[in-house]
C-alpha cells in the first residue's frame, strides 16, 4: 500500500508523474536486503487468545528471522535464523528452533563441529527471551503449563558436522506404506536427554536415556509418557510422568526396546510396543501394551503377545514401523503385520564355507557339510576354491509394475510394506484386515468398521497414470469384506466423516454409497451444473472434479464445488442448491476452514469464503450467512489470502499485496472491516525505481480468449520502446499481483528483469491432447504480437525463457518461430520420442506416464501417433532454427535426462546453429549450489544483454571456454 505519486504544476496545469524517475535503480548489491513474509505456525501465526502474531522473514542473503508481533502494541521481538515457532496453549510462552547462518553452518562442517539447533524461548508475559544449547525438539504440555526439550544424541566419535535437526524420534509411520520387509533391521531407538521444564517456576526435571516421549494429547491435560532405551536394555520401560506432582510411575520395565508410544485423542488411554524376540527368526515381533484410563480408579492395563494362539498367522510378526493407532471409541488398537523371516543356517564348517555363507543369500545351494576342507591356498597352486560373488545386475521385467529404478528408490519403503491389523482390547482377538500391498485399508468412524481400496487388477494402469480401484469394507471383528464398486477413480473416492456414507466420481457424477443398506446413488445427475472441469486439457477419460469443501453434520449433506460456486447436495441426493452466486461475475467462491479442529461444516452459521475473479483477478473474502448469500468484506483488486482466525479469539489475519506493494499481514475483527495493518516489509523499496503488473487480454487464432502477466520494468518511461522476456510455465496469470523479491539465487526472478529495463510477459498456455508444442506456438504468440500492439516493447528484441516444462516450450518455440531474438531452456524436454522410453529418476516413474498423462499430454503411446511426437519435438526442426538459444542442464537431474538437452545441443552444432549449453556439474533438476544458481542468473542476464539490448557480448557467448580455463 505504497504506491507514491508526485505532483506537478506547470503553467497551471497539475500533471502527476511517478516518483520513481528520480529514484535509484535497484543493483545486485541491493538484492539481499530483500524479504519475503510468511506466518509461521498453525492458525496462521497466532497465540490462542490472538494476543501475539508469529511470522518469518526470508531475505533474499538468507539472513532470516522469525518475529514476534503483540498486536495490542506493536513490541516485536526478534529471533535470527529462528523457525518452528510454537505457542503453548495458555499463550504465556513461544518456543521455538534456533538455527544458523549459512556462513556459520558450512564453518561448522569445515570445523567437523555437530550442527546442532538450539531453544528459545519467550515469555509473553514477561518480554523475556531464554536461549537452550542444543535442543533437537520439544513439545509443550496439552496445557500449556510445562515444556518438554529432548537434546541431541550424543555424537559418536568421528563424526561431527554433519548435520543437526531431523524428527523426533519414533514419529508416526502413517498407515499407507507402511513398511519393512521381514528381513530387514528393526530400527533402533536413539536415546537422549530430556528436560521438563515446570514454565511457572522454571525448575527442570531432568532424565536420561530417553527414545520416544509423547504429552497427552488433550489441552486440559499434562501426563507424559516416555520410553527408555539404556545400553544394554538394562532399565529399559515405559514411564508415566506427572509433572505437576513430580511423580514418575513405571508402568511397564523389561530388557527389551519399547517404540510407538500413542495416546488416544481427548483420553488417558496410551498403547505402545514392546520387542520380543525368537532365537530361530530375525529381528524382533512386539508385544502390545495398552493402558485405558490412567491414573484413575478403574485404570486397567492390557497386554497382546503375538503368537498364532493369539490370532497372529503364522511366520508372521508385529512390527515397529507402523505406530499403534487407536480406534475413535478406544475399543481397537490397530498395529501392522509382516512375515517373520527365520534365521539361515549357520555356515558349514570345511570346504566351501565361504560359498555357504553368500550362497543362503543370493539362492545358490549351499554345499553339503562335514566334507574335506580345502588345502592352503599357496602362490602359483590352483588348489584354492574359488567363490562365485553375486553379480552386480538388476533385472528389469515386463511384468513389474513399478519399474526397477522406482523399486530402488522405494526399497526402503518396500521392506517396511505390512499388513494393518485389529487389536481388540476387550475380547484380546486379533484380525488382519488388509491382504496385499496393492490395497490401503483406512479404519472409520463407523463402528467395527473399515474402509479398502484394492488396485490390484489396475496397477498396470495405475503405474501409466489412470487410476482405478475397487472399493470395499471389511468389518474389524471377523475380517470379512464386502465389495461396494468395482473399478472407481479413487483420487476422489473418499468415507464421510462418520462413516456413514461412500463418496465417489464416475461419469462427471458424484455418487454416494450407504454402508447400512449398500444403496449407490448418483447424488447430481438432476443438478444443473457440473462439478467437474470439462474445459481442463487433462489427457485422461476423468477430467479433474473442482472438488469440495467438506460434509455437513451427521453427513447429511456433503458441499461440492463447481467452477464459482458452493452447492449444498444430500447425501441420499434428493435435493441440492446453490449457497453462493459467483457465476454471473466470473467469481470463484471457495470454502475457509478456519477452524482446522471442526468435524463438519455448520451451514447454520456464519462461513468465511475466499473470493477469486477469474479474469479481473481480483481477490478477498466473503461471509456466507445462512439464508443470505455472501457478503464480501474485503475485495480487492490486489492478491489478498491466508484468512486465519486464532483459536481462543475473534481476531483474524489475513495477507495483502500487489506487484509493487510488498506483502503485509493485515489483523480485524469477524467482519475484516477496517482491518489494521501490522507489518510493513520492504519498507526501504520507496528509494528505489520499481515496476508495476497488469493483466494483457488477448484472444488465440482459434478464438480461445487468453491472458497474461505483464510486468512493467523499474522506471518505466511511456513512448520509449523496451526489450521484453517471456517466461512461460503453463497458466501463470493469476499470479499478477504476487510480489516478487529480487534475488540473485532465483536465476529466473521477475523483479530481476524488471530492474535490469526489461518488460516481462507471462502468457497463459491451453494445450490440445497430443499437440503441446503446436499449443505452445498457438497461445504464446499472439499474447506477444498483443503486447507489442500496445506500443509497449520494440518486437524485434523479445526473448523467451523457461524451465523444465517451461524449458520445453521455450526449446520449440526457438526451433518453430521467428518471434523471439534469444531463448533460455533449462532442463528442456527436447525430443519427445526418445524421452517417451525414459524416466523421472529422481522419482522413479517411467515417462510413458508423464508423457501421456502429465503435463506433455499426449493422450496414446507412441506407436498409436508417431507424428504427433514428432512435430511436437524441437530437435525436429532444428535445422529450420533462427533463434540463438542458451540451454541449462544439470549432469545429475532426476527429473528430465540430461541428455534431453545434450539431443537439441549436439544437433543444433550439426546444423550450425547458435546453441550454446551449460552443464552444471552435480546439479539436479534445479540448481541448488549458491555459486551454481549466481551464476547461471549472471549468464541468463549476458544472453539476453546482448541480443536484447546490444550489449558487448562475454567471451563465452561468442567463443565459449574451454575446459583446461
Amino acid at each position: 500500500m505504497r504506491r507514491m505519486l508526485a505532483l506537478v504544476v506547470v503553467s497551471g496545469l497539475s500533471i502527476i508523474v511517478t516518483g520513481a524517475q528520480t529514484k535509484a535503480p535497484v543493483t545486485r548489491a541491493d538484492y539481499g536486503q530483500w524479504e519475503s513474509i510468511t506466518p509461521a505456525g498453525p492458525r496462521g501465526g497466532f497465540s490462542p487468545d490472538g494476543q501475539w502474531l508469529a511470522y518469518s522473514l526470508a531475505r533474499s542473503n538468507r539472513n532470516n528471522e522469525l518475529r514476534l508481533l503483540k498486536i495490542a502494541d506493536g513490541t516485536t521481538k526478534v529471533a535470527a535464523f529462528g523457525a518452528q515457532p510454537a505457542f503453548s496453549a495458555d499463550s504465556k510462552w513461544t518456543a521455538y528452533s534456533l538455527g544458523y547462518s549459512e556462513t556459520e553452518q558450512e564453518r561448522m562442517r569445515t570445523e567437523r563441529r555437530p550442527i546442532q539447533n538450539k531453544l528459545g524461548l519467550l515469555n509473553l508475559t514477561s518480554g523475556e527471551m531464554t536461549t537452550i544449547d542444543g535442543v533437537q525438539s520439544f513439545s509443550f504440555s496439552g496445557d500449556g503449563a510445562y515444556l518438554a526439550m529432548r537434546r541431541y544424541p550424543p555424537t559418536p566419535a568421528g563424526q561431527g558436522g554433519a548435520g543437526g535437526g531431523g524428527a523426533q524420534p519414533g514419529g508416526s509411520t502413517g498407515p499407507a506404506a507402511a513398511a519393512a520387509s521381514a528381513t530387514a533391521p528393526d530400527d533402533e531407538p536413539t536415546a537422549a536427554t530430556l528436560i521438563v521444564r515446570d514454565l511457572a517456576t522454571g525448575n527442570d526435571t531432568t532424565f536420561g536415556n530417553i527414545a520416544e516421549y509423547s504429552w497427552q494429547n488433550d489441552e486440559r491435560t499434562h501426563l507424559l509418557a516416555l520410553t527408555i532405551s539404556a545400553e544394554g536394555k538394562t532399565g529399559n520401560g515405559v514411564h508415566l510422568f506427572d509433572p505437576k506432582t513430580t511423580i514418575l510411575k513405571v508402568l511397564d520395565s523389561n530388557a527389551a526396546t519399547y517404540v510407538g508410544l500413542s495416546w488416544r485423542e481427548k483420553s488417558a488411554d496410551l498403547a505402545v510396543l514392546r520387542a520380543k524376540t525368537d532365537e530361530k527368526r530375525e529381528g524382533s515381533t512386539y508385544v502390545g501394551l495398552a493402558w485405558r484410563n490412567l491414573g484413575a480408579s478403574n485404570e486397567k492395563r492390557v497386554q497382546f503377545d503375538p503368537t498364532p494362539v493369539a490370532g497372529v498367522p503364522g511366520g508372521m510378526r508385529t512390527v515397529s514401523f507402523r505406530r499403534p493407532a487407536w480406534s475413535e471409541d478406544g475399543s481397537v488398537v490397530f498395529v501392522g503385520l509382516a512375515k517373520w523371516a527365520e534365521k539361515p543356517p549357520a555356515p558349514a564348517r570345511g570346504r566351501g564355507a565361504s560359498a555357504t555363507a553368500s550362497g543362503g543369500r543370493d539362492g545358490t545351494t549351499p554345499p553339503e557339510s562335514g566334507t574335506e576342507p580345502p588345502a592352503s591356498p599357496r602362490s602359483g597352486s590352483n588348489s584354492a576354491v574359488e567363490v562365485d560373488e553375486p553379480a552386480g545386475v538388476d533385472i528389469w521385467h515386463w511384468t513389474d509394475v513399478n519399474v526397477m529404478a522406482k523399486q530402488k528408490l522405494t526399497a526402503v519403503a518396500d521392506r517396511r510394506r505390512n499388513f494393518i491389523a485389529a487389536w481388540h482390547l476387550d475380547s484380546g482377538r486379533f484380525v488382519q484386515l488388509s491382504k496385499s500391498w496393492t490395497e490401503q485399508v483406512a479404519p472409520t468412524q463407523r463402528p467395527n468398521v473399515a474402509y479398502v481400496e484394492e488396485w490390484a487388477t489396475y496397477a498396470m494402469d495405475r503405474s501409466i497414470g489412470r487410476p482405478a480401484a475397487d472399493l470395499y469394507v471389511v468389518d474389524l471383528t471377523s475380517g470379512a469384506r464386502t465389495k461396494l464398486k468395482d473399478r472407481v477413480d479413487d483420487r476422489y473416492a473418499q468415507v464421510s466423516p462418520t462413516g456413514r456414507y461412500v463418496l465417489f466420481l464416475e461419469d462427471d457424477q458424484y455418487w454416494t454409497i450407504d454402508l447400512t443398506s449398500r444403496t449407490v446413488r448418483n447424488i447430481t445427475k438432476t443438478v444443473a451444473t457440473s462439478f467437474v472441469d470439462r474445459e481442463s486439457d487433462a489427457t485422461i477419460k476423468q477430467k479433474p472434479a473442482f472438488g469440495l469443501a467438506g460434509w455437513t453434520k451427521d453427513d447429511a449433506a456433503v458441499v461440492l464445488y463447481d467452477k464459482f460456486d458452493l452447492w449444498q447436495v444430500a447425501a441420499d441426493g434428493t435435493r441440492a442448491s446453490r449457497l453462493t452466486d459467483g457465476a454471473a461475475e466470473q467469481v470463484r467462491h471457495r470454502y475457509v476452514r478456519v477452524n482446522p479442529d471442526e468435524e463438519w461444516i455448520d451451514l447454520d452459521a456464519p462461513l468465511y469464503v475466499s473470493l477469486f475473479g477469474i479474469w479481473s483477478k481480483k481477490s478477498g473474502y466473503g461471509r456466507l450467512m445462512p439464508d443470505n448469500g455472501v457478503e464480501r468484506l474485503v475485495w480487492l483488486d490486489r492478491s489478498v489470502t491466508g484468512l486465519a482466525r486464532a483459536k481462543g479469539s475473534s481476531v483474524f489475519a489475513y495477507m495483502s499485496q500487489d506487484y509493487d506493494d510488498s506483502p503485509d499481514l493485515f489483523i480485524a475483527g469477524p467482519d475484516l472491516k477496517n482491518a489494521r495493518q501490522v507489518t510493513t516489509t520492504n519498507a526501504f523499496q520507496s528509494k528505489f525505481q520499481w515496476g508495476r503488473s497488469e493483466i494483457v487480454e488477448y484472444k488465440t487464432d482459434k478464438g480461445r480468449r487468453l491472458q497474461g502477466a505483464l510486468y512493467y520494468p523499474a522506471g518505466y518511461q511511456a513512448g520509449k520502446p523496451y526489450p521484453m522476456i517471456v517466461y512461460l510455465y503453463e497458466r501463470l496469470s493469476d499470479g499478477v499481483h504476487r510480489y516478487v523479491a529480487p534475488s540473485d539465487r532465483d536465476y529466473y526472478n521477475t523483479s530481476v528483469f524488471t530492474t535490469q529495463g526489461y518488460f516481462v510477459f507471462q502468457p497463459d498456455i491451453v494445450f490440445r491432447p497430443r499437440e503441446p508444442g503446436l499449443s505452445v506456438v498457438e497461445c504464446v504468440t499472439p499474447g506477444v504480437k498483443r503486447v507489442a500492439q500496445m506500443g509497449l516493447v520494440d518486437p524485434k528484441r523479445v526473448g523467451v525463457v523457461g524451465h523444465s516444462w517451461g524449458g520445453f516450450d521455450t526449446a520449440f518455440l526457438a526451433t518453430h518461430t521467428d518471434v523471439f531474438r534469444a531463448a533460455v531452456a533449462g532442463a528442456a524436454i527436447t525430443n519427445l520420442v526418445s524421452n517417451y522410453g525414459n524416466h523421472h529418476w529422481s522419482s522413479g516413474i517411467a515417462e510413458t506416464d508423464h508423457i501421456e498423462t502429465g503435463q506433455q499430454r499426449m493422450e496414446v503411446p507412441l506407436w498409436e501417433d508417431f507424428q504427433a511426437y514428432v512435430r511436437n519435438s524441437a530437435v525436429y526442426n532444428v535445422q529450420n532454427m533462427t533463434t540463438p538459444l542458451l540451454l541449462m542442464t544439470g549432469d545429475n537431474d532426476g527429473t528430465v535426462f540430461w541428455h534431453q538437452a545434450v539431443e537439441l545441443y549436439n544437433i543444433g552444432r550439426r546444423a550450425r546453429k547458435n546453441v550454446v549449453m551449460l552443464v552444471y556439474s552435480g546439479e539436479d533438476h534445479g540448481l541448488r549450489q549458491k555459486k551454481n544458481q549466481v551464476d547461471y542468473q549472471k549468464r541468463i542476464l549476458e544472453w539476453f544483454g546482448h541480443y536484447l539490448k546490444a550489449e558487448t557480448a562475454s567471451g563465452w557467448i561468442t567463443s565459449g571456454q574451454p575446459h583446461v580455463r
